[in-house]
């Protein structure tokens, strides 16, 4: 008995000590209790008949937090700002315990509606003050500063200081722009603005701001500051929600990223030294976020440059997706485009760093890919190392206090007058829902793994700004979060992985050394951080940076770049430490060499040639088309055309254009030249073509593939043209000399498949116009020309019996079976990889190569080399890429059906996706009931619609009854050849960002291997689905013990941006360059070093 009560007072003892310990649940993250921690504050919102969402929308836009140590003892502290609360001010008692200081500090505020906030030493008496933003509907706007009297109480003075702005604002950040040793001032404003206004609204706005519209920069001069706005080249109109500092090109000068609501483009603001700024947000980047909400700057991939993440509002959920979130509407999309703000999606950006060039950098945006593209209504997102192993993760809050995008809500109460005594009852009827905000794993690879509920952070909020700080001083970061309606939350960080803390003395006006760069170099990593305070949304953190080292014993070095150019540099650190650097220590930085001279690539001009792609909306036939397929040209062709022997060049042209002939001259510049053709054969759509010498005459002629989507179907129109060369340079067309294929095309490959001593054809069919995803026919050509001229017939169903293969976009001609004989390798959209074997001029397919089922795919191009030099050919094949919002596998693919499911006698195009182990329609209510209004009827609301599956919505039989196509992968692959099968491998990451339309391979290094340069893009994607952009080429480097590497375009110089649809090799004056044609642009020359 004694020992059975000693073992239940021992069980009982582990249980109380396993209950008392946080991090007992091996998590992350303890959210710890306000008994605990003390911090009680919530931002409560007293909603009534003249404050609510109705009167004043931007109701639950929420507050902010600020951390930094107010009182100089080692402990950071923390002020939250309320909208109708009062803000308060918590003093860090150590052990996670804090003392509300809010009546005695004097920092309580008034009626005012605040909200965000950031710590700045601004008087440089070595303790930090807090200001205030402030908002609202109605009263006194003016922004507040809290001077530090170094006693825990504060003096209110922003009108002393002269930076008591009258704007609707947000947030502000505190960066010395000029270099002249003293922090100025960014304020950032959102003007009241109807959400529904037009494009036309903005221009005129932002040519015409008024004073308490404009965001402001404040110039420090010393006991005071001076608003230089307009001098600095900043007055305009935006709706800012973020103001966010950093040095996005390198060059020493803090830049300004904000981001801005709704159709308000955002703007790149790039500090030129000179005291103004150039806004290049749409030479730096491709797109932006639509509802562009919080930023963060940071190196996240650890490359020295830095890159940002921007938060939207797109749903993860299916449900929410198509219940309350907003849809991208084509009219204000392509009206947002053509007033000349910028392409604009709603999602998630997270913008890499690809290049610096000048003073301009350039950033891809590889959301999609990172997998973090989606997280709801977001808010504040938060780049820092979370897990303390040496690379930056992701924490981005989340919620909204009413569902005020609902779309069943709204239309119901559209339809119901509104008095003003009823404002705060449909108020209280708007949906509400409560989420979690999201954490997100750096994999150090450029992609990023949901670990919310993993690490403890998936709490349901109505989150609004947060930050991190080391509350504890244990060398990892806590989680600070600021809730409309909550308590405020403090997650404490259980990280054992070793760690760094770098603080900085600075001199005169900037005594924390704001906008320094701190690099540190351990066994395994190197790292960079800038040191900034205003992050996320109206947040900011304390002025110190903290490095992770994960399992790393050792670190070699810790150099500080100071703000002011000089520098220092530490070796042989102690980890878990924290390392002081003192400006009065540091020496004039010395500028290494950019290394530019050893770039393999620089592009140069040589052609100005514009592709002119015609007017047509392809979405009045097909309402759900994934993408436009009027929009897939123009193919090149490179080859001596008059017997110089040196290359010119042919370009398509879209219908309405003609086909583009260039001459080049010795000295390597080129004249065009037109034909008697030219004219009247812009009425054709160039797909691809081909300089062949067809007739064995010692001269090119060349074959032109017609294609396009806006023509009838199987009408001359869409006949590819053969044009003889007449042995001087010039071309005669000859009708006769192809069969009447009317099939919309798309590309041409060539090879002598019978052995006859003769150029033969493969025509690869693209689509039937207007009925996607019908697929058009495919021919493989036989060349039977004679004296009499040049002539190609169909093959026979006894040689090539494969017309229907698909959705053809390219093809190969390759002897992958080592037998003598050129085999035909084929891809397309929607299908697997096809391989066609030769036998002795007779072709049958061939599916024991490699498991067929799982290479269906978006496949854009494909290259056959002997790459890895063992006698037989490999290939790489592009593909659509991993960047996308569509995105499969073999568990859950992507499928697309076609049926006449209204019975309409037209063709619908039905696209789903699998969440969460269902399978649902991919577009929403109303993109689905444009096709088949009985959607509608069937589902009466967005709720209903928004759960319901793809046989819901469908029906079981109808979907089995559909032309069904699916895809398994997106990724681009190399496909080893073993002898007798293929060995499929994903390309390296870089080469996954966008999809790959060609393919080159050449020998760049000269080390005996085949390398490849890829290029692509794909701009024609409908409105929904952001375009396809993240692609600026990629230089991929054969090695035999790894295989392809990516060279970054940092250190490749490679750089082919834009919607790139073909790439051939071109010598001029015996060098080689890389001519590039790209959909609705110029063509571009690269020249290879």
């Amino acid at each position: 008995m004694k020992k059975l009560n000693l073992l239940l007072f021992i069980f009982g003892l582990l249980c109380v000590l396993v209950s008392c310990d946080n991090t007992s649940d091996n998590k992350q993250f303890t959210l710890l209790t306000r008994d605990k921690t003390g911090v009680d504050f919530i931002n409560e919102l007293k909603e009534t008949n003249t404050m609510n969402y109705f009167t004043y929308p931007y109701i639950y836009m929420g507050g902010g937090v600020s951390v930094g140590d107010i009182d100089n003892d080692n402990l950071d502290d923390i002020f939250f700002t309320g909208n109708m609360a009062e803000n308060r001010l918590y003093l860090n008692k150590g052990n996670l315990e804090f003392d509300d200081i809010t009546s005695s500090a004097g920092v309580g505020g008034d009626d005012k509606w605040y909200t965000g906030s950031t710590m700045v030493d601004i008087n440089n008496d070595g303790y930090l003050d807090i200001y205030v933003s402030v908002a609202g509907l109605n009263g006194v706007k003016n922004n507040e500063l809290y001077i530090n009297n170094r006693d825990n109480t504060f003096t209110e003075s922003a009108s002393e200081y002269g930076i008591d702005d009258i704007g609707n604002s947000v947030q502000a950040t505190f960066f010395d722009y000029d270099k002249d040793g003293d922090l100025d001032l960014y304020v950032a404003n959102y003007p009241m603005t109807p959400f529904d206004a037009p494009s036309s609204y903005y221009s005129f706005k932002m040519q015409n701001p008024k004073d308490y519209e404009t965001d402001n920069l404040y110039r420090n001069d010393g006991s005071l500051f001076t608003r230089v706005t307009e001098d600095a080249g900043l007055r305009t109109y935006g709706l800012t929600l973020s103001a966010t500092v950093g040095d996005l090109n390198n060059d020493s000068f803090p830049d300004i990223y904000i981001s801005n609501d709704f159709s308000s483009p955002d703007f790149m603001y790039m500090n030129n030294g000179d005291g103004t700024f150039t806004d290049v947000v749409k030479e730096s980047t491709n797109q932006t976020s639509f509802y562009g909400m919080g930023v963060d700057i940071a190196d996240f991939n650890n490359d020295q440059y830095l890159d940002y993440i921007q938060v939207d509002m797109d749903a993860k959920d299916n449900r929410r997706s198509k219940a309350n979130m907003a849809s991208m509407n084509p009219d204000l999309f392509w009206s947002t485009v053509n007033y000349g703000f910028h392409y604009q999606y709603m999602h998630n950006t997270l913008q890499l760093n690809r290049r610096i060039e000048g003073d301009k950098p350039f950033f891809s945006n590889i959301s999609r890919l990172s997998g973090i593209s989606s997280t709801d209504w977001s808010w504040g997102p938060l780049l820092a190392d979370f897990d303390n192993d040496g690379w930056k993760d992701l924490f981005i809050s989340n919620g909204t206090r009413r569902e005020i995008n609902n779309k069943d809500f709204f239309n119901e109460i559209s339809l119901r007058p509104m008095s003003n005594d009823s404002l705060l009852y449909y108020t209280n009827q708007i949906p509400s829902e409560a989420i979690s905000n999201f954490a997100f794993k750096n994999n150090k690879d450029l992609t990023f793994s949901d670990v919310s509920v993993d690490w403890g952070l998936d709490d349901k909020n109505f989150s609004n700004g947060a930050t991190y700080a080391d509350l504890d001083n244990d060398g990892d970061l806590e989680i600070i979060v600021n809730n409309v309606d909550q308590e405020a939350q403090i997650y404490k960080n259980n990280s054992n992985n070793n760690f760094v803390r770098v603080k900085l003395k600075g001199d005169g006006g900037n005594i924390f050394g704001i906008d320094s760069r701190v690099y540190i170099e351990t066994e395994n990593s190197t790292q960079m951080q800038e040191l900034t305070m205003s992050r996320g949304f109206q947040s900011s953190v304390s002025p110190y940076l903290n490095f992770g080292l994960g399992n790393d014993e050792l670190i070699k070095s810790i150099k500080v770049v100071w703000s002011n150019g000089n520098s220092e540099e530490l070796k042989d650190l102690k980890i878990n430490s924290t390392i002081e650097f003192d400006i009065l220590n540091s020496k004039p930085e010395i500028k290494s060499d950019t290394g530019k001279s050893n770039l393999y690539f620089e592009n140069v001009e040589v052609v100005k040639h514009k592709h002119d792609e015609n007017e047509y909306n392809d979405y009045i036939k097909e309402v759900l088309l994934p993408h436009e397929n009027s929009r897939l040209g123009p193919g090149i062709a490179i080859g001596d055309i008059n017997g110089d022997k040196i290359d010119d060049f042919v370009v398509g042209g879209a219908k309405d254009q003609p086909t583009a002939f260039y001459i080049q001259k010795s000295d390597g510049s080129f004249y065009s030249k037109s034909f008697t053709f030219s004219k009247e054969h812009a009425k054709y759509e160039d797909m691809d073509m081909t300089l062949e010498d067809f007739d064995n005459d010692g001269d090119n002629d060349l074959y032109i593939v017609s294609g396009g989507n806006e023509f009838e179907p199987n009408t001359p129109i869409l006949k590819d043209r053969l044009y003889i060369n007449d042995g001087n340079g010039s071309f005669n067309y000859n009708n006769s000399s192809l069969p009447d294929n009317f099939s919309s095309g798309m590309r041409v490959s060539s090879a002598d498949f019978d052995k006859d001593g003769d150029i033969d054809l493969f025509v690869g069919g693209r689509v039937v116009p207007g009925s996607y995803p019908l697929p058009a026919e495919s021919f493989l050509l036989e060349n039977i020309s004679d004296a009499n001229g040049i002539k190609f017939k169909n093959t026979d169903e006894s040689i090539f019996s494969f017309k229907e293969i698909g959705l053809v976009t390219s093809s190969v001609w390759t002897d992958y079976n080592n037998d003598g004989w050129e085999d035909l390798v084929v891809v397309g959209e929607w299908t697997p990889i096809k391989f066609y074997k030769n036998m002795e001029g007779k072709f049958s397919e061939d599916t024991s190569l490699i498991d067929i089922d799982s290479t269906r795919g978006w496949w854009y191009d494909v290259i056959s080399e002997d790459f890895d030099n063992d006698g037989d050919m490999d290939l790489v094949i592009g593909n659509l890429g991993n960047n996308y919002k569509y995105q499969a596998s073999g568990d859950e693919t992507f499928d697309i059906f076609y049926n006449d499911f209204d019975k309409n006698n037209s063709g619908d195009i039905v696209l789903s996706y699998y969440s969460d182990g269902e399978q649902y329609p991919l577009r929403g209510r109303q993109c689905s009931s444009d096709q088949i209004p009985a959607i509608k009827t069937k589902f009466q609301d967005y709720d209903a619609f928004s759960i319901a599956t793809l046989e819901d919505v469908y029906t079981e039989p109808d979907l089995e009854n559909s032309l069904h196509y699916f895809t398994k992968t997106f990724s681009s692959v190399y496909l080893e050849n073993t002898g007798n099968s293929f060995v499929m491998n994903k390309l390296p990451v870089l080469a996954q960002l966008s999809s790959i339309n060609k393919i080159l391979s050449i020998d760049i290094d000269k080390d005996g291997y085949k390398d490849i340069i890829v290029s692509g893009n794909m701009y024609n994607s409908e409105v929904e689905t952001p375009r396809n952009d993240g692609s600026v080429g990629v230089y991929l480097k054969y090695t035999p013990d790894s295989g392809f590497e990516s060279v970054s375009t940092q250190k490749s110089g490679l750089f082919i941006n834009g919607d790139v649809k073909d790439m051939e090799f071109i010598t001029l004056n015996n060098t080689d360059y890389i001519i590039s044609a790209k959909n609705d642009d110029l063509i571009e020359f690269t020249k290879i070093k």
